[in-house]
């Protein structure tokens, strides 16, 4: 490949970085958000666990032995997005969620696929 793996380790830091952007806005549990996590039925403080998940997925993807597991968490993440928008008939809110595990797979494939 003319690129190596420099694009996917660059997915790879950009995954982390908005992982690292969405953890610090659960964190902070803008209204809309908690009221949309209640509606969804999960508890008020469930912003709090969001943010964790992210923050340690933002970090876990900057520390290169790490990085399997942070996306393997990733992966995960998106698909309690998808059982979340399913199972509360939301499929309109599914798109970005797509997207974001298709750049995970991509990233991980870039980073550990047989050469």
């Amino acid at each position: 490949m003319i690129f190596g793996t420099y694009w996917a380790i660059a997915l790879t830091a950009t995954l982390g970085v908005f992982f690292l952007a969405d953890g610090f806005v659960s964190l902070i549990g803008p209204k809309p958000m908690r009221v949309a996590f209640v509606r969804w039925g999960y508890p008020r403080w469930w912003h709090l666990v969001n943010a964790a998940v992210c923050l340690t997925i933002g970090v876990l993807l900057f520390i290169p032995p790490l990085r399997p597991i942070a996306l393997i968490l990733a992966a995960l993440e998106c698909l309690a997005i998808f059982a979340t928008m399913i199972r509360n008939r939301q499929p309109a809110h599914l798109p970005p969620s797509v997207i974001l595990l298709a750049l995970v797979a991509l990233a991980a494939w870039g980073l550990y696929a047989p050469a």
